[in-house]
């Protein structure tokens, strides 16, 4: 995708959010009213790692308001603000000016390009931002140039999959660490919370640079980065479901309760990778996989959190597959049933 497509697709998503909120909410301003109250929240909880008079750049800063540009005030803070939506920097810029903010320090651009020189920032806040990147390894190399030593990057995003494309990729929070880490930074707080009423649960990482951005990554974010797959939904021809009568479609998912139940997925290609999508949560199964009959793989679901993350699972490249069978196998001693959520498969 290019640049120019992909700004307008963020563009796009920032207005269809309004109409959506008067589709499912109604009352916009008191919807927004909440989402103002959540997010000042985020920027007190990351603000006992902002030291006063703090020179701080606002990555994905989108449509600010009183009451945070009064927080940022009080902390005497040299604001900076970048946001790829031209109209959500016009209006940020513009009421800005009016609290006392200078309007010069405000910027569209994208959050892998930056026009910042080397160490410029003693703290970098970016809320719901970093995951909508173009290219994720260049955003975490960008963060690390303009970030001073021991300067800290406060960030919070979302984790998981969801068929929206509006998050591009679909990192658990462990993988989440790993990028963080990689740039070049030092993990002080890691936690997850529910401070957005429409996403659920969201990761917020307190991290503080200690070294220069590692070349060689343990991980590589075009593996998962969702448009570099095809999805098939649960309800595809290619997908049979076995076991007693307690397996049911519901919404967007298959629900298989109890333990005798099993899935058989028999790809229409031939693939060189295969992930089934699955909810992980504290009803959650602990899984075995078998693909092509080599030794199964085991999976364990369980989260206390609900997220949908996709199993990966290799397969031989260009070989014709046989059946990959999903079976539960029990559950942890946390869990309390070995119900599996179903929502398809991905594969490339």
């Amino acid at each position: 995708m290019d640049r120019d497509t992909f700004a307008k697709r963020q563009a796009a998503m920032t207005s269809n959010w309004y109409e959506n909120v008067k589709r499912t909410h109604g009352d916009v301003k008191a919807y927004i009213a909440s989402r103002h109250r959540a997010y000042l929240d985020r920027w007190q909880e990351a603000g006992r790692f902002i030291p006063d008079g703090a020179k701080i750049l606002d990555i994905g800063g989108g449509n600010l308001f009183p009451a945070l540009l009064e927080y940022i005030k009080s902390k005497r803070l040299d604001y900076h603000y970048l946001d790829i939506d031209e109209t959500a920097v016009d209006g940020s810029r513009n009421l800005a000016a009016e609290h006392g903010f200078d309007p010069n320090k405000f910027s569209q651009g994208f959050n892998d390009q930056f026009a910042f020189e080397n160490e410029a920032f003693d703290c970098i806040f970016s809320s719901h931002c970093v995951e909508h990147s173009i290219n994720l390894s260049k955003t975490f190399s960008e963060l690390n140039r303009i970030l001073r030593p021991d300067g800290f990057l406060l960030m919070a995003v979302p984790f998981g999959w969801e068929e929206n494309p509006e998050h591009p990729y679909f990192f658990n929070p462990e993988q989440w660490i790993t990028l963080v880490e990689d740039a070049g930074f030092e993990i002080r707080i890691a936690q997850i919370g529910r401070e957005y009423p429409e996403h659920g649960y969201d990761f917020f990482i307190a991290a503080r640079k200690k070294a220069p951005y590692l070349i060689t990554q343990r991980l590589d974010p075009n593996d998962y980065r969702k448009e570099n797959y095809d999805y098939v939904s649960f309800t595809d021809p290619c997908i049979s479901y076995f076991g007693n009568k307690q397996i049911t479609h519901e919404g967007n998912a298959a629900h298989l309760r109890g333990d005798d139940w099993s899935i058989e997925i028999k790809p229409a290609v031939k693939i060189s990778a295969i992930l089934p999508i699955f909810l992980n949560h504290d009803w959650s199964a602990a899984i075995e996989t078998s693909v092509d009959g080599r030794r199964p793989a085991y999976t364990d679901l369980f989260s206390w959190f609900p997220y949908v993350q996709p199993v990966r699972l290799g397969i031989p490249p260009g070989k014709s597959f046989s059946p990959i069978i999903v079976t539960p196998i029990g559950k942890n001693a946390s869990s309390r049933s070995t119900e599996g959520v179903f929502y398809g498969f991905m594969y490339r």
